[in-house]
């Protein structure tokens, strides 16, 4: 039954409701009561209706009071089920895929190549939501959730669905109008590169930190060399290391004129747009000039960090002023990435401010673990990607405050600040230290004057400020490092970067570990063995989610121990009553599986927390027991 089909009904409401002189949120509460009961008992059979009511979240409760009844929502949507069906890796990932989660279960990171986030979800389940009225936008296998947009009027049959777990607001994201580039803080600012001041391609100048810029290299570096001077880059091109054999996938608002002179070399293995859910790439500035500074070859011109790579390209921004910014298309492209093979993804993009009536992330949250493309960002480094991510425009702030943009914030990433071509800090570079203590950025590169491929025509220029053009330098290096290294992993990756950097001596949160060194950075990664790839990619204590989750009866709980530890792994209620005690020993560095029977217990299907101490160390996850 649709709510707004019966008039009388809605009548009634509406006139129920002004006698109540309550809270917003309590008015939402009692409104979608009242639309639960003209549901009927029928949709209430198999849940009790406060039952149906935790299910949405504040942020939802909220806008059901604002909302008229033909307006759309954009919810992320908690679904219960993944399939029951074994899937096997092939059906799920490219070879290439597995060939690189393979060296993650090697190190330790995985504890198999498939896990349950990659599991699809249940299709019944999935349909359910669809006859409910929800147009599902993606899919977000990683996050356990679907991501959509539903009519208001709608919202009550799709909270009383069994299928669904629980029901937050999709927060939109504030941008500011990119038709003036130079005004914009998140897309900072392009400038076109006149023909005459082409035809002065730089052959010899005083470079970063007192170095000479001398054009004595096999490649005419143009206009480029200083950018790529600064990490020492040329040196590394001159061995014949260029990114062959690596696939980079790169995330921005779309990418216009790749038939450029500079992409004559270009290969594109994969493309799409995940703002419009079709093949075919929306256009923009942005996209193109990120392009050039990674992947671009034009001698006496441009010369890319990586041109040898192979490219994926995703659109996940909508750059029409007029329309705000989604993390879940981030989300939903760091899948496609991984399910491709992608070995890095670079991101010169960040999500901090929202559109009204959403609330600004707070400094409080870029802790490397609340906003939706940080916890993709995060899964996409477990699973063997080195994500690479500007880490924002924003300036400084007094500590203990920081102006990062997720998903920057992100354990186990690269977060990249800018430089000029002295190599001091350019004042917009964000600042950390994340909320729970991290040191980011981690890294530096030339994000002042940086030059690139323009979109006006196939042999336009432009000279580009902002962290989003310091991100794809370093992406480009980590190409580099894996071209000769396949076998690294991301955190390999991050602290060789870190290891070699100008700063490695006393990292900070402004500068992090400092500039990279390409030169130092390989030989650093030379001399990293297959055995210590392996073995000491994760030094870290590690509780992993439960496999499989939800469970009946039985289910698998994993931890890793860096160290020898004293050990206690409990089972709690949601009251907090602790339930069944499975490990209280000392044991030895390593990682250990434990199984849980819900049934020794005799224990009611529901939410139940299991927690990990070993040492200093703790951490509690949740899992769900279905009968």
């Amino acid at each position: 039954m649709c709510l707004s089909s019966a008039t009388s009904e809605h009548f009634l409401i509406e006139t129920k409701m002004q006698n109540f002189e309550l809270s917003s949120i309590k008015y939402a509460v009692l409104c979608l009561q009242l639309w639960l009961t003209l549901l009927g008992v029928q949709s209430l059979q198999a849940q009790s209706r406060e039952a149906i009511m935790q299910k949405l979240s504040p942020a939802v409760l909220r806008r059901i009071e604002q909302a008229k009844d033909s307006e759309r929502l954009k919810v992320i949507v908690q679904i219960k089920r993944k399939s029951a069906r074994v899937y096997h890796p092939e059906e799920l990932l490219s070879a290439r895929a597995i060939q690189r989660r393979m060296k993650m279960v090697r190190s330790g990171a995985l504890p198999s190549v498939i896990t349950e986030e990659d599991m699809p979800f249940d299709e019944t389940d999935l349909q359910e939501v669809a006859k409910r009225g929800l147009k599902i936008r993606h899919t977000l296998k990683w996050l356990g959730a679907v991501s959509g947009e539903i009519q208001a009027r709608d919202l009550p049959a799709l909270v009383a669905c069994d299928a669904v777990r629980a029901i937050d607001e999709l927060p939109q994201h504030k941008k500011t109008d990119r038709s003036n580039l130079d005004d914009d803080p998140i897309f900072e600012s392009l400038r076109a590169v006149p023909a005459l001041e082409l035809s002065r391609a730089q052959k010899s100048e005083t470079g970063a930190i007192g170095t000479k810029l001398t054009q004595t290299n096999t490649i005419d570096y143009g206009q480029s060399l200083a950018q790529l001077v600064l990490c020492n880059i040329p040196e590394v091109h001159q061995l014949g290391i260029t990114g062959r054999g690596v696939l980079i996938a790169n995330f921005d608002a779309g990418f216009g004129n790749l038939t450029h002179e500079a992409f004559h070399t270009l290969r594109v293995v994969a493309r799409y747009d995940f703002v419009a859910n079709r093949s075919e790439l929306g256009v923009h500035a942005h996209g193109t000039a990120t392009m050039g500074v990674i992947a671009g070859y034009q001698s006496g011109r441009l010369i890319g960090v990586a041109y040898d790579a192979q490219y994926a390209l995703a659109r996940t921004e909508d750059a029409r002023s007029e329309t705000p910014v989604e993390e879940d298309n981030w989300a939903a492209a760091a899948q496609w990435a991984d399910s491709l093979g992608a070995d890095i993804i670079t991101s010169s993009l960040g999500y901090l401010d929202f559109d009204p009536p959403f609330p600004p992330y707070r400094w409080q949250d870029m802790d490397g673990r609340t906003a939706i493309s940080t916890r993709a960002a995060a899964r996409a480094a477990r699973l063997g990607i080195v994500v690479v991510n500007s880490a924002g425009n924003a300036g400084f702030v007094a500590a203990p405050a920081n102006t990062l943009s997720a998903p920057a914030d992100a354990d186990s990433i690269i977060s990249v600040g800018a430089v000029n071509s002295t190599g001091v800090r350019a004042p917009f570079s964000s600042v950390g230290l994340t909320a729970d203590g991290r040191i980011k950025p981690d890294v530096m590169a030339a994000g002042v004057g940086v030059f690139t491929t323009g979109l006006a025509t196939p042999s336009s220029y432009v000279v580009a400020n902002g962290t989003s053009f310091s991100c794809p330098i370093v992406a480009g290096v980590a190409a580099l490092l894996l071209s000769t290294n396949p076998a690294l992993t991301p955190v390999q990756v991050r602290d060789i970067l870190r290891q070699t950097a100008s700063q490695s001596h006393a990292p900070n949160r402004e500068m992090g570990w400092g500039i990279v060194n390409a030169r130092a950075a390989l030989e650093r990664a030379r001399q990293v063995s297959s055995v210590e790839t392996s073995s000491k990619a994760d030094k870290a204590f590690e509780l992993y989610q439960n496999y499989p989750n939800p469970f009946n009866p039985t289910t698998v709980i994993a931890y890793q121990l860096p160290v020898a530890s004293e050990v206690s792994l409990k089972v709690f209620d949601a009251l907090g009553r602790e339930v069944a005690t499975l490990v209280r020993a000392r044991q030895d560095a390593g990682r250990y599986s434990v199984p849980f029977s819900a049934a020794t217990s005799r224990l009611a299907s529901g939410i139940y927390f299991y927690r990990l101490q070993a040492g200093t160390f703790s951490e509690t996850k949740k899992m769900l027991l279905v009968k």
